[in-house]
């Protein structure tokens, strides 16, 4: 059976475990048995929560407590297990959307379950079916805070341009460019005017101490863009780009790590997002299209 471990661990934050091989087993039993798990998406529980759209890459298997390994979806899975079994899943990311950087996402509740496995046969982990696939559903953490949205829904912004840019945001109003609902933001970049800079309109207080902090965002562009945060102190600002991303032709969804640079300022009061893109220098005219911005953070503070 074919099966894809995780390809890399991030081991700086709190959320994160250590990696363990699901080739490696202890026991007697030599026959696996074998868990099936096609697909995962989110389900919101609230206008509040915005859009469901979600990335979700890999599952995270525990059997009783016990981790298996981290297997990129769709997964058929060799465990050294037998009989009534508790499952639980952690839906899994591409952090940064980079696939040597993957972890499971605290955002994001586990999946539980009590199944049977069989040794040499397969055990399908079943949920809703969806395009002949079985989808099972996460929901967001209800310890999760959602601190700033933008949906680009209407023309109040929670965005605003600064005065250096050349050209600002506009909203869609073609199906073929619109990601979901009625809009999605567009800037165009041209010759002559080839800046871009807007900061989130309010200043954000963001927990440091490692508490995960997140940005979800889809995005489609054929120009490179730049997502990062700005520190306000009480006598200076610290503005510290995170990550360029580059052209792609399709919509993506990427979760975008603030918690390093969040955590280590050492002035910041508070917090403001910023996007930026300069004219990329091959092009006559490039175009970026954002939708469902979401920041988010994990509020540990009273309990799991």
């Amino acid at each position: 059976m074919k099966f894809k471990t995780l390809l890399s661990l991030l081991l700086i934050f709190l959320f994160f475990l250590h990696l363990a091989s699901c080739d490696k087993f202890e026991g007697e039993q030599t026959i696996p048995a074998y868990l099936r798990i096609d697909s995962i998406a989110l389900k919101t529980m609230s206008p509040a929560q915005g859009s469901a759209n979600s990335r979700i890459t890999d599952a995270w298997v525990y059997i009783d407590e016990q981790l298996i390994g981290a297997f990129e979806l769709p997964a058929t899975i060799p465990i050294l297990s037998q009989g009534s079994c508790r499952l639980k899943i952690k839906p899994g990311i591409r952090l940064d959307g980079m696939v040597q950087l993957r972890s499971y996402y605290p955002m994001y509740t586990d999946i539980e379950r009590n199944i049977t496995l069989t040794p040499d046969e397969i055990t399908l982990v079943k949920g809703q079916e969806i395009n002949g696939k079985q989808t099972l559903f996460t929901t967001y953490n209800e310890k999760v805070q959602f601190v700033w949205a933008e949906n680009f829904e209407d023309s109040n912004l929670a965005l605003d341009t600064v005065s250096q840019s050349e050209t600002d945001f506009q909203l869609t109003t073609e199906v073929s460019e619109t990601f979901e609902g009625q809009h999605s933001g567009k800037i165009i970049l041209t010759k002559d005017k080839d800046m871009f800079e807007s900061w989130s309109s309010e200043s954000l207080s963001l927990p440091r101490n490692g508490y995960p902090v997140f940005l979800e965002m889809n995005y489609r562009c054929t120009n490179t863009f730049t997502v990062g945060i700005v520190a306000i102190g009480a006598d200076d600002l610290i503005q510290s780009p995170i990550l360029n991303l580059s052209p792609t032709d399709k919509w993506n969804k990427i979760y975008i790590n603030l918690t390093p640079n969040v955590s280590s300022t050492t002035t910041g009061l508070k917090f403001q997002i910023f996007l930026g893109a300069l004219l990329d220098e091959n092009l006559e005219q490039g175009t970026i299209w954002i939708d469902n911005l979401k920041l988010v953070y994990l509020d540990k503070s009273s309990g799991k």
